[in-house]
């Protein structure tokens, strides 16, 4: 039995004057994404963030299932970015209270369809990203709509936000302009909502409620209470959004319901109610809402469903990829007019805005015990309905010339993600699904500077069998680990072990490539969202880098920043042939088909979230089409961005010649964050 006991001291008193050595821009990602306000007002060092996640996740079961030493092993590889827990462990492992540590969930349909949105607002409000399956299986046995209702919304006029002005993309408003003129804060039958969570829960319950279920009253919601905007949120961390997203939100989902009285909500309209709630949450600053939407191409609708984001200005935050499957391989082959059309309206979707994706249902199906229902908003786990996702990455560069330390790394974050299952889940439905499977996701990054420290090019490495092969050793590694593991620890061995997500900001952080990402392109504008009220907005701006308004989040700004991808930068430094650098934009569709597809087979038991990035210029439609169904079959998910196609990007190229004229440069990495910029920035 092991009695080591926990050395926080000794390590903060041994890290606490080292410096990290930070990505280009990572000192800036930690300060806005990461460093937590302490008691005495202070902002967390990088050393103390370490200390607090690996302490809070190592104290989620009883010390006897730590190894002798592990804590400070654990400690030691996160500070010098070798080991890295994803973004959400990051930021809540350790705190006081409830430890909400998973990334992303599924929202599935129960038999009261307000439990779906309730599920969506909640783990959106917590800061996870959610993914939902919309396909007519699921939504058909709905009632109709009821009832319309009369939603009245009142506020004390003493409140700060009452008339205090908001930019919108249409212009200003106040909070006074929305409330009602019929009702009073003062009046005995209006709903007190709290100034919590479970307050602005109470408020979408209310009125769903009233729409589906019963008649009554007019409802009459007094959001006197809820703190005003920039009011510090002290247990999530950030600042409040105030009361007027509530306000719209609940405007919004009540005009559609009550346009739809009568009648049954379309997949589209639940989409539409989750966008809503979705919207709500991105205007609370800290916690950007991420969320997926799927399909099933067997849906007369699905057409529908594919251009649901051109031209409306709707469903900007979700991801959307068509479910396909056995059944749709099979018609495809024989021809079949509706597997036809609709792989070709996905294909030209790609290939003009970059969705939607696809989803093999079927292949993400193998050696699940259960029903896969959808994936995470970055498509790298798939989940049964109401599962969640839980990763971490090794830095796969830094252990260039220590294999045997890269294999103890991947097996160590095989231990620390289980640990992570125990972490506080509140839905009934989800611990039983998470106690039952134990799916967690151990993943990698740096993977195009490990292939270059070797002088192998990004372009071949799917054929190259030392790189299989290492892949699929480690992939034992962990998979051997997690089963000797839960068997330690008297719990199901995890169902599924291995995957490969977008980790842009954890990658930022050591300034290396991501995920399994090659380089975007050697010189590129990078675009930062920060909340209107980020403390290091102001900052940056005096600093002389150019500013937007984010033209898709309310309250947020992008800053631009000029780069020069690290890896160019660091050719003489990391000692390899300028040569085997290649950027995303020099690769085929062909062979980042080929690496995905290798990466899928040797290495990923789950899902992998692969975004190929490509010019317009090198588009061919009819060999684009050709190209992708005949991988297709091997690959559970792949989504293609063509540059140029969105507003806003959060990366793109530019010439040398710009960059050298820009007024501040610097290095960087220019990784593509995920699919379509909407993923959690935690």
């Amino acid at each position: 039995m092991n009695e080591d006991k926990p050395t926080r001291n000794d390590f903060l008193k041994q890290y606490q004057n080292k410096k990290p050595n930070w990505g280009p821009i990572g000192l800036q990602v930690y300060e806005r994404t990461y460093s937590r306000s302490k008691e005495d007002g202070t902002k967390e060092k990088w050393y103390e963030t370490v200390n607090r996640v690996i302490d809070g996740n190592t104290n989620l079961v009883p010390n006897k299932h730590i190894e002798r030493d592990e804590r400070e092993r654990l400690k030691q590889l996160m500070f010098d970015f070798k080991f890295m827990p994803a973004g959400r462990h990051i930021w809540i492992s350790g705190i006081k209270g409830r430890q909400y540590l998973f990334n992303c969930h599924s929202a599935g349909w129960w038999d009261d369809v307000r439990d779906h949105y309730i599920f969506t607002f909640n783990e959106l409000m917590k800061g996870g990203g959610v993914g939902a399956n919309y396909s007519n299986r699921y939504i058909s046995n709905y009632p109709k709509i009821k009832h319309t209702v009369a939603l009245h919304i009142v506020c004390n006029p003493e409140h700060a936000d009452y008339n205090r002005e908001f930019d919108r993309h249409n212009g200003k408003i106040t909070l006074k302009k929305l409330l009602s003129t019929e009702y009073s804060h003062e009046w005995n039958g209006a709903i007190r909502l709290e100034d919590s969570r479970e307050g602005w829960l109470e408020a979408l319950n209310q009125l769903l409620n009233k729409a589906f279920y019963t008649n009554g009253e007019p409802l009459v919601l007094d959001i006197s209470l809820i703190r005003p905007y920039g009011a510090l949120i002290k247990g999530f961390g950030g600042t409040a959004s105030g009361p007027i997203v509530l306000v719209e939100m609940l405007q919004e989902i009540n005009k559609l319901l009550s346009d739809k009285h009568g009648e049954k909500l379309t997949s589209l309209d639940h989409m539409l109610i989750d966008h809503y709630i979705a919207s709500c949450v991105v205007a609370g600053n800290v916690r950007r809402s991420a969320r997926m939407a799927m399909k099933s191409w067997k849906d007369e609708d699905v057409f529908d469903f594919i251009d649901c984001k051109n031209n409306t200005g709707m469903h900007w935050s979700t991801n959307i990829s068509v479910e396909i499957d056995d059944d749709f391989f099979s018609a495809f082959r024989k021809k079949d007019k509706h597997a036809k059309k609709v792989y070709n309206k996905v294909v030209e979707g790609m290939l003009k805005n970059g969705e939607p994706g696809f989803w093999n249902r079927s292949l993400s199906s193998v050696k699940e015990p259960g029903d896969i229902y959808c994936t995470n908003p970055c498509g790298e786990i798939s989940m049964e309905q109401n599962e969640n996702c839980n990763l971490g990455h090794i830095n796969l560069v830094d252990f260039y010339n220590d294999e045997t330390g890269m294999k103890e790394a991947f097996r160590l974050m095989t231990r620390y993600l289980i640990r992570a299952t125990f972490g506080d889940i509140t839905d009934l439905r989800q611990q039983q699904v998470v106690s039952r499977n134990r799916r967690i996701g151990v993943g990698f990054f740096g993977f195009q500077e490990w292939l270059c420290k070797q002088g192998k090019k990004y372009s071949t490495c799917h054929s190259d069998q030392k790189v299989r092969q290492i892949m699929r050793e480690l992939q034992n590694i962990v998979r051997n680990e997690a089963r000797n593991y839960a068997f330690n620890l008297r719990i199901p061995e995890p169902v599924k072990v291995t995957t490969l997500a977008p980790t842009g900001t954890i990658s930022q952080l050591a300034g290396v490539t991501a995920g399994a990402q090659c380089i975007y392109g050697r010189y590129f504008k990078r675009r930062v969202r920060y909340s209107n009220t980020d403390e290091n907005l102001p900052k940056l701006k005096n600093e002389g880098n150019p500013t937007e308004k984010d033209v898709y989040t309310k309250n947020t700004t992008n800053v631009i920043f000029y780069c020069q991808d690290k890896l160019v930068e660091k050719v003489i430094e990391l000692d390899f042939d300028e040569s085997v650098v290649e950027g995303q934009n020099e690769i085929s569709l062909e062979d980042n088909l080929a690496i995905q597809a290798m990466l899928q087979k040797e290495y990923v038991d789950n899902s992998i979230s692969f975004t190929i990035n490509i010019e317009a210029k090198d588009v061919d439609l009819d060999e684009a089409k050709q190209t992708i169904i005949h991988y297709l079959p091997q690959l559970k998910g792949t989504t293609i961005m063509v540059d140029g196609t969105r507003e806003q990007p959060p990366f793109e190229r530019i010439s040398k010649e710009d960059f050298d004229n820009a007024k501040n440069k610097q290095v960087a990495q220019g990784d593509m964050d995920c699919k379509n910029g909407v993923c959690p920035i935690k």
